[in-house]
């Protein structure tokens, strides 16, 4: 099973990224987690652990694109 998390500390980075994404694949685990652990990551640009891996971009946009083209890749 696929398991998307975001750092609640980057919520105002990756929050419409975060909803955007719970709406469009119900079937995979999308979480807002405490603190993963990618502090240096997580200051300086919207991010998320993707079964495990690090996914960063400039912007939330950006990070979105990013990880819906991962996400569906895999569903198809």
């Amino acid at each position: 099973m696929r398991k998307v998390y975001f750092c609640k500390e980057n919520e105002f980075k990756t929050k419409k990224t975060y909803k955007a994404l719970k709406g469009q694949y119900p079937d995979v685990t999308i979480k807002r987690k405490g603190c993963l652990g990618k502090c240096k990551t997580c200051k300086s640009c919207p991010f998320s652990l993707v079964d495990g891996k690090v996914f960063a971009c400039d912007t939330g946009d950006e990070l979105y694109k990013k990880l819906n083209k991962r996400l569906y890749k895999k569903s198809v």
